[in-house]
């Protein structure tokens, strides 16, 4: 629900970055807050940063090494504000002190097309690489999981039955599992 208000630009809190501190915030801080107000959850990002508003964590944003890419330096894992809370100058403000305290080289990012066009990157002063192609995640009954848990030299350990001579896809179904196929993402970068 917070997701299409925020489409609709509704929301119970309006904030401003000049009125917040920023913080460096622990993985159980970070990933409590992830998992109450962020659609993907916790991360196992290496580098977090607190916005806070009147001693209220109210936007983070969470970094680590490139997973998808190797030719940047660093990654931006989740960016994300506590539900029905716009903070005006939150996301801006969180990146110009990682900056200016690691100084990267490079930093990419990735916005789910499901959700987003990226507009906050842009806003912010990415660059616009390419749409990458639609992905899928695997289902049972109402759960969703990443791909990533399910590789095929992964199965063997986490399906009850595995035939080595079926693929990824055929182990998945002979367990019950389901695919939902996303629209991609777009990537964007900084270089510095």
């Amino acid at each position: 629900q917070s997701v299409l208000k925020s489409k609709l630009n509704i929301y119970d809190n309006i904030l401003y970055a000049r009125n917040c501190i920023i913080k460096e915030i622990n993985s159980q801080i970070s990933n409590n807050f992830l998992d109450a107000n962020h659609l993907q959850g916790a991360d196992k990002s290496k580098y977090r940063l607190g916005l806070f508003y009147k001693n209220e964590l109210v936007t983070t944003i969470t970094f680590g090494k490139s997973r998808f890419d190797k030719n940047y330096e660093w990654e931006i894992y989740r960016i994300c504000s506590k539900l029905n809370t716009k903070v005006i100058g939150g996301i801006s403000k969180l990146l110009k002190y990682f900056i200016q305290l690691k100084n990267p080289k490079s930093v990419v990012t990735y916005a789910d097309r499901r959700f987003s066009i990226g507009h906050v990157y842009q806003t912010i002063g990415f660059n616009f690489v390419k749409n990458t192609s639609p992905n899928y995640f695997y289902t049972k009954g109402y759960d969703l999981y990443s791909r990533h848990q399910f590789q095929k030299h992964k199965l063997k350990k986490i399906l009850k039955e595995y035939d080595e001579n079926l693929t990824e896809w055929q182990n998945m179904q002979l367990n019950g599992y389901d695919r939902v196929w996303d629209c991609g993402h777009i990537k964007y970068q900084l270089i510095f």
